[in-house]
């Protein structure tokens, strides 16, 4: 909407400077290996199947880009095609891809434990890596091999990983590379010229107050499993991404809707520099978290640097989520905001898990069709599927991208939390500006884009929208005024801008909304 009252926000974008590109497949979600089984978590037949037509739309309306499969219970189930169904549930999977404009991410089982040992894993895992590379390599984006193996909890099972000090889950890592280079030669073989990804690490953050981190050494002096995956195979040509995992308030324990929200959309997420405490608490003792540029100084920077992009494979605002936050219009203001701010510091993607069916989950049945964290669907089994507002999130941020990441200046009062992202390229530039003011403190924000060094001379706008500004806790979102539905193409419209005669313009963010700025 054309500016009017409102705190006054002054943005600058120096259009012709160059910066990180933002890769294509940038929008992904996280799904367990579970998924792939016939009528897992109450599904009627394969989820991931071209047949499942909702499902379908619903990924290519929010243009999800990248699907993440395996996550915890890769290292847990069977591998694919040593069970009484064969390959069935990797075939539904790529080809539910191809039909929904994906790549795949698929991850492989590493855990052996001691009590209940799999004779042939490493052959099981290079027979299923053959399948897919023969039949859907150019669907295939990467295969991954483990899942958080830096837990004590991997070393204590698994023979072949340990730890030289007991109990000090850093040592563990040389054990775990030599374990993981006998995996990936054999599914090299197997699928000649398929890229890997890895370690996707997960033990990182506090407990208690205490830093519990499993970097190599140890956590006083060494570094994450991360980075030194990257320092020993950055090199080597066949890693993708490496990949770190992150739920940035951790387990919500008794946390509140109210405090959940006040966290997603503080400015202390996104700025605050070390470990510490929760902006509005947890509702508990155990109050401290890891903030984002902690963990980008210490484990997404030096492995950036260290030459591999960094995607978060298996990300999230709480672990499991909290009801009346996760699922609410707040989280698709801090899915935008998070999705650029790592962008914007050489990230390559971010995958939401999507753990069926939980209060974090993008794409869930439809409400009242099924119980969050109960498992499954009622006993008319899982239908009518549909987008949560991180959905809609995913959508804007595609909408926004396309080119490099432009730097940018904010002015603007310092009691008014409003972020603004450049990105920009060839045909256009695009601007996003997340207003995350909202209840007692809620205010538009009257907003002057200067783009310089540009040449545009056209603009148009679109909004994601809850329908109710100043409200967070709204089930409903838009983005140019349209939902995303799980059969019709998307309607969103964009409405057209009229820069001055510098190129400047201006326009109005109403509170607890976002709007992209295209300049073309």
């Amino acid at each position: 909407m054309a500016a009017g009252a409102g705190a006054p926000v002054n943005l600058i974008v120096d259009a012709a400077a160059g910066g990180r590109l933002v890769p294509t497949d940038f929008t992904g979600l996280s799904f367990e290996r579970g998924a792939l089984n016939y009528g897992n978590a109450g599904v009627a037949g394969y989820f991931f199947s071209p047949e499942n037509t909702e499902l379908v739309a619903l990924f290519r309306n929010a243009r999800i880009r990248n699907l993440r499969v395996g996550a915890g219970t890769a290292d847990q189930q069977i591998p694919p095609g040593t069970g009484s169904d064969g390959y069935k549930g990797i075939d539904q999977l790529f080809q539910f891809a191809a039909a929904a404009g994906t790549s795949v991410s698929y991850g492989m089982r590493l855990y052996n434990p001691a009590n209940s040992p799999i004779p042939d894993l490493i052959s099981d895992d290079a027979a299923a890596a053959r399948y897919i590379w023969q039949r859907y390599s150019s669907t295939l984006s990467s295969f991954s091999i483990g899942n958080e193996p830096d837990w004590h909890s991997f070393h204590i099972g698994d023979p072949s990983i340990s730890e030289t000090t007991p109990g000090e889950p850093g040592t563990a890592y040389p054990s775990y590379l030599e374990d993981w280079h006998r995996f990936a030669a054999a599914v090299q073989e197997a699928a000649p010229g398929a890229k890997l990804s890895g370690p996707d690490t997960g033990n990182y953050g506090t407990r208690g107050g205490v830093p519990y981190v499993t970097f190599a050494p140890d956590a006083a002096t060494g570094v994450s499993w991360t980075q030194k995956f990257t320092e020993d195979e950055g090199a080597s040509g066949r890693i993708k991404d490496a990949t770190q995992h992150i739920y940035v308030g951790g387990s919500p324990l008794s946390t509140t809707a109210g405090q959940a929200i006040d966290n997603m959309l503080s400015a202390k997420w996104v700025e605050d520099q070390e470990i510490g405490t929760q902006p509005a608490g947890t509702g508990s003792d155990v109050t401290s978290y890891a903030p984002y540029p902690w963990l980008d100084k210490r484990i997404v920077a030096p492995t950036v640097s260290a030459g591999l992009p960094v995607r978060l494979s298996e990300s999230n605002d709480y672990l499991t989520g909290v009801p009346g936050a996760s699922d609410r219009f707040a989280a698709a203001l801090w899915a935008l905001d998070y999705m650029h701010w790592w962008a914007a510091r050489g990230v390559s993607g971010v995958n939401f898990h999507n753990k069926q069916w939980i209060y974090t989950d993008t794409i869930t049945p439809a409400l009242g069709t099924y119980a969050p964290l109960a498992g499954s669907c009622g006993p008319s089994e899982c239908g009518s599927y549909r987008v949560s507002p991180k959905g809609y999130a995913m959508k804007a941020f595609d909408l926004s991208v396309g080119g490099e990441v432009k730097p940018i200046r904010v002015a603007k009062p310092s009691d008014v939390n409003v972020t603004a992202y450049a990105v920009g390229g060839d045909r256009g530039l695009n601007v996003t500006v997340i207003n995350k003011t909202y209840g007692a403190g809620a205010t538009d924000a009257r907003v002057t884009i200067e783009p310089r060094n540009s040449g545009w001379t056209r603009a148009a706008l679109i909004t994601l929208d809850s329908g109710e500004p100043g409200d967070p806790s709204s089930v409903t979102a838009t983005i140019g005024g349209a939902a995303i539905e799980n059969s019709e193409p998307w309607q969103g419209k964009w409405t057209a801008l009229s820069p001055d005669s510098k190129g400047h313009l201006a326009v109005t963010v109403r509170a607890t909304t976002a709007a992209v700025i295209r300049f073309y």
